[in-house]
């Protein structure tokens, strides 16, 4: 059994603990969905935990780690789907940005 369910309902939480201003309940609620998620999920799907673990990164101030939480979606995507290549386009726009803040 995937218990694809529950691996929503964590990331869910962990976005909600993010909201909150609570980082580390939400970095270990989406680093523990993003471990769960192997099981049938669609590669959109990791790719999105990771998004929102680059975003809890990223609200923290942990610059390096959001970049590399946001390299590691890109490269579950696939650049050659339509959808999933506007999403890659737009999380690297992000990691552009990131990366431009650090070397400021």
């Amino acid at each position: 059994m995937c218990g694809f369910s529950k691996v929503w309902q964590l990331s869910r939480e962990g976005m909600e603990a993010c909201n909150r201003g609570d980082f580390f309940t939400a970095e270990n609620n989406l680093r523990t969905a993003i471990s769960l998620s192997g099981c049938k999920s669609k590669k959109i799907h990791k790719a999105t935990m990771y998004n929102n673990l680059a975003v809890v990164y990223q609200m923290s101030g942990k610059f390096g780690e959001a970049i590399d939480a946001y390299s590691s979606a890109v490269n579950i995507l696939n650049p050659d789907h339509k959808g999933q290549a506007n999403l890659i386009k737009r999380i690297k726009g992000k990691m552009d940005g990131l990366k431009e803040k650090i070397a400021a």
